[in-house]
């Protein structure tokens, strides 16, 4: 009889810890499908804000290439003017800038990635909640009770 019961708990552990460990896996699927997707509109949205502002720089930047040329009365000397601050602006950017940008993407990406969801499961695991479902000869094994 207590042989029985022992048995019976371990083949009802033993179910818990698969469906506990197969709710999780499934959990943590939909969490890791959930940050990808964030990353991947994250990174959509910011190509086409991108893709807008650099056609706003190219106009502004022919424009203020046209007005330089006009003042200073060389047909090509505002446009070298903006190619050269462009360049320099690249250059700064390359030697300067980059551990700049390196911090700032990894700590904004890890924050997002590793940050601890809003809502664990839904539902309740049996092995935490409390037994209610023993027949009426059972009663639970205490603690210092011997089997």
């Amino acid at each position: 009889m207590a042989f029985e019961r022992v048995s019976d708990n371990l083949h009802r552990l033993n179910e818990n810890i698969r469906e506990f460990a197969k709710s999780s896996a499934e959990y943590y699927k939909l969490d890791l499908f959930n940050k990808t997707m964030k990353g991947a509109t994250a990174a959509v949205k910011g190509v086409v804000v991108a893709f807008f502002l650099l056609f706003a720089i190219l106009f502004l930047s022919i424009a203020i290439s046209v007005a330089l040329s006009d003042w200073l009365d060389a047909p090509s000397s505002g446009f070298f003017i903006v190619g050269g601050i462009y360049l320099l602006t690249g250059l700064f950017i390359v030697f300067f800038g980059s551990s700049f940008i390196n911090r700032m993407m990894l700590s904004k990406a890890s924050k997002q990635f590793f940050k601890e969801p809003e809502e664990g499961p839904k539902t309740a695991h049996p092995e935490f909640t409390s037994p209610t479902n023993l027949q009426p000869e059972e009663k639970p094994v205490e603690d210092n009770e011997r089997v």
